[in-house]
């Protein structure tokens, strides 16, 4: 039996110019944790029009590495825990010392394997978080038991995580966390080399318009039914051209996709201000409309 083992071993070597290092022993050494971004799930995960969804066991199985002082060291799937229950989205995230996200997830859309952008072109990313009950080394519940979700943001122009509605199905590459103990003998540092679609250049769609001639006034404020024209109290408008299904799942979605344009008389109204979102297919000017008017919904493809 050997006397000396990993904690005897002393490796925080006096002397050193940069004032001694983080592991005083080998078994210091050998307990440091790193995070991982593990190859992608071929699990598809269908998101509708939500800025959230929750993962059960079926999607993504294991256990939760909580928060930055987790020792699921095998491998536990990377989380920040919530102020709240999982079912809402959050910005909730923890970070290493150096300051990057740890609990970022990279998604990707599931048939075609290429990123997903949203209405500003930004790459989309999620968060997982897990519920406030959970505790560290919790098993990922089932299916109507739920305690891990992921959140969609964007990265912002200003470096700032912003929450964003996803309508698709994606596949997601799961954060996990790993002591170097556990560490595989034989591994590839880095992002594994994926599978992507290169389109060839296409001219893009043209957007669809609808436009409208106002044949009753509208009130200031009055809510305006995009496929019919209709006010909610007196005013009227005469629809024609392209069919609009929708002008966004949530305000958010209008007011931040430059795609989405609403013009009053030919000039372009400005969006949560001049013109306001009330539904995927109702909005309202802040201004009367008399009859004579002209507005027109344009939406992307």
């Amino acid at each position: 039996m050997s006397l000396i083992n990993e904690r005897h071993v002393d490796t925080d070597r006096a002397g050193d110019s940069q004032g001694g290092g983080n592991f005083a022993t080998l078994m210091d050494f050998m307990n440091r944790r790193r995070v991982d971004m593990a190859p992608y799930s071929e699990t598809d995960i269908t998101v509708a029009s939500a800025q959230y969804v929750l993962l059960d066991s079926s999607l993504v199985s294991g256990t939760i590495a909580l928060g930055t002082g987790s020792q699921e060291t095998n491998g536990g799937v990377v989380a920040a825990a919530l102020t709240g229950s999982v079912g809402t989205a959050a910005i909730t995230s923890i970070n290493d010392t150096l300051g990057n996200v740890t609990n970022i997830v990279e998604v990707r859309q599931a048939t075609s394997h290429d990123p997903i952008l949203d209405g500003n072109g930004r790459r989309v990313y999620g968060l997982m978080q897990a519920d406030s009950t959970a505790t560290d080394g919790d098993t990922i519940g089932a299916t109507g038991s739920e305690n891990l979700q992921v959140s969609f943001i964007v990265i912002d122009a200003n470096g700032i995580l912003t929450l964003t509605a996803v309508n698709d199905t994606v596949e997601i590459a799961i954060p996990k966390l790993t002591a170097e103990r556990h560490m595989p003998t034989y591994f590839k540092t880095g992002s594994v080399a994926e599978a992507h679609v290169i389109a060839p250049p296409t001219t893009p769609a043209e957007p669809v318009v609808r436009k409208y001639v106002v044949t009753a006034a509208f009130a200031a404020s009055e809510v305006i039914t995009v496929s019919t024209g209709a006010g909610a109290a007196t005013g009227a408008a005469t629809p024609t051209g392209d069919t609009v299904a929708s002008i966004g799942a949530t305000a958010s979605d209008f007011n931040n996709d430059n795609r989405t344009r609403i013009r009053l008389n030919g000039y372009q109204a400005t969006k949560s201000t001049e013109v306001v979102w009330d539904s995927s297919t109702t909005f309202h000017f802040a201004v009367a409309l008399d009859v004579g008017d002209t507005f027109e919904v344009e939406v992307a493809q």
